[in-house]
Formats: structure tokens, sequence, C-alpha cells
């Protein structure tokens, strides 16, 4: 007959390793939907990663002077380089706008979507946005590079080599200015994977 301390001992220790593997099997599923999950997920969206000082080189703002990115240091931006005769670049404007919307609104003051045209200048902007959205929607920060100066500074930048620019590219500065990630070709950026990996910058 086992006696009843050893029993006692036997049952606390069963307890115990029950209470262990439930806790073991707790984490392991919150390590996979909160850490596996995602980063699967921006696999998917092919989110490439960098961890370099953004370029800042000065760009020519809509009031036609020229201005610097750095002036938003604190806020996750979304640097998007395009152009109006570029069809991907047209295809993915809608979702780049339903996103700028929800993180602005979500997260004022804390996110900054940057659309810089390689279109000779403004008359073409101006028209693309009219007729396509009734005019310049107010959450870009709209800015030109006709000669593919801060578009090249970009790219060199991220890869650590220049190759041939070609549109779209978009690139995410955090809130320190370290140009963290970039993205090639259109996206769908209504795609949950983009406004995870996002937020974690903006809340982090």
């Amino acid at each position: 007959m086992v006696p009843p301390r050893t029993l006692r001992g036997v049952k606390v220790a069963a307890l115990v390793a029950l209470f262990m593997a439930t806790l073991g099997a707790i984490l392991a599923v919150a390590y996979h939907r909160l850490v596996a999950q995602p980063r699967l997920a921006e696999e998917a969206f092919d989110i490439q990663r960098a961890n370099v000082t953004a370029p800042d080189v000065p760009l020519l703002g809509r009031d036609g002077k020229p201005f610097s990115l750095s002036q938003y240091r604190g806020a996750v931006l979304f640097v998007n380089f395009w152009a109006t005769w570029c069809p991907p670049c047209r295809e993915e404007m809608p979702s780049m706008l339903q996103l700028a919307r929800e993180l602005a609104r979500e997260h004022p003051g804390k996110f900054r979507m940057v659309a810089v045209s390689a279109d000779g200048g403004w008359p073409e902007v101006d028209g693309y946005f009219a007729h396509t959205f009734r005019g310049t929607p107010q959450e870009l920060v709209l800015a030109l590079d006709p000669e593919g100066i801060v578009a090249r500074a970009y790219y060199c930048t991220a890869r650590g080599v220049c190759p041939d620019i070609k549109f779209p590219e978009t690139y995410i500065v955090d809130k320190s200015g370290r140009l963290v990630a970039y993205v090639v070709n259109s996206r769908d950026w209504t795609d949950p994977a983009a406004r995870r990996f996002l937020e974690r910058l903006i809340e982090g």
C-alpha cells in the first residue's frame, strides 16, 4: 500500500506536469498565431527586409519648394515611387489610398504615405488624380522626382547595389529614420499582412 503522503505527492506531481503541458501548448499556439503566421504572411506578401539609414535627398514638393522626408521623423513612412504612365502603379493606387486612410485615422500623426512621381511635372499628376479620384487625396504627401535622383538613392541604399530603376516600388522607413523594408512591384495594400507589418512598426 502506498502511504497517503506519497500518494498526495504523486497527485501533485501529476497536476504540475499537466499544468506545464497545458501551458506549453497555449504558448505554442500563441507563438504560431502572433509570430509564425505573421512572418509567413509577410513572406507571401514578399516584404524584403533592410536595415540602413534612409536617404535624406530633397524632394520637390507640391508648392514647388524642396523638402526632406526627415521632417517626418517620429512617424512611420510609406514611400512609393510611381508614375502616371505606369499601369501597375495606377493599379495599386486605390488600395494604397485605402491603407493610408485607415492608418491615418487609427494612428493619427504616426503614419505618412509619400507618393514620389517620376512624371515631368504637376499637370500630369494633377490630371491623373482629377480623372481617377476627383482631386488630390488628402492622405497623400505628393512629391516629384523627374530625374530619378531620389528613386535611385532609395533603390541603391536598400540593396547595396544599383540596379535599373523600375516602377512601382515601395520603401518603409521606421520612426527613427531607418529604411527597414521594401516591396517590389504593385501590391494589393489592403492585404492584412501589409497592415500588420506597418502597425507593428507604428506601435513599436
